[in-house]
């Protein structure tokens, strides 16, 4: 039993060599610290914490696409620091070339990329749907409580999106889900009662998945 932990210890142990060794190979300096720069830049504040826990991200996600064990899942870490601190698309793009020069063909590095720019662009354009919904809100026909219930479900299923890409909690998701089918349902209520082709806004045909499609 110990002859066959030592050789698994030997086995890590070489692997992890190996991935340093890629890591070191690849790296290059100008390059991560312009990285840097641009971080710094989008964060606006010199020496914030979250230039460290950015850069850190971005080593943890090198070190994943190198091959090493211990940094599963860090590119999903990465996309949602980029997200959530608003960072900017160039920055991202700086990040992706970076990556790219340690596993040029890895999808890992394109889910990053896409999930990146995704969180950015929905968390960015959140204030204007809001702003949007609270003008439909202030329209009087039923053309406008459509599309104020519509937007208001927009609102709700961007906020789902949003917690999905960040691997966000079931039950959040769930909620979210609900309040915007529900807005969905208000506005074809408003829709049918008032439309003069209101058979053109029944969607009582339509299938929603349960458990049994599992």
């Amino acid at each position: 039993m110990k002859l066959s932990s030592d050789k698994g210890k030997l086995m890590s142990y070489d692997l992890e060599a190996a991935v340093l060794e890629r890591y070191h190979a690849h790296f290059d300096a100008a390059q991560y610290n312009a990285i840097r720069e641009l971080l710094d830049s989008n964060l606006y504040i010199r020496d914030d914490r979250r230039l460290i826990d950015g850069m850190n991200a971005l080593q943890d996600t090198c070190l994943e696409v190198c091959g090493h064990p211990d940094f599963d899942g860090a590119w999903q870490r990465l996309a949602v620091f980029c997200g959530v601190n608003a960072l900017s698309i160039h920055t991202v793009d700086a990040m992706r070339d970076f990556l790219r020069r340690f596993a040029a063909e890895d999808p890992r590095i394109d889910d990053f990329e896409a999930t990146a720019k995704a969180l950015l662009l929905a968390y960015r354009g959140l204030d204007d749907l809001k702003t949007a919904t609270s003008h439909a809100n202030g329209i009087h026909s039923w053309r406008g409580r459509v599309a104020y219930e519509l937007l208001a479900a927009v609102d709700y299923l961007t906020q789902a999106a949003i917690h999905l890409l960040m691997h966000g909690d079931d039950a959040y998701i769930h909620e979210k889900l609900q309040s915007g089918l529900r807005r969905i349902t208000g506005a074809l209520y408003e829709a049918i009662h008032h439309s003069d082709h209101p058979a053109l806004y029944n969607f009582k045909s339509t299938y929603f998945p349960s458990e049994r499609d599992a």
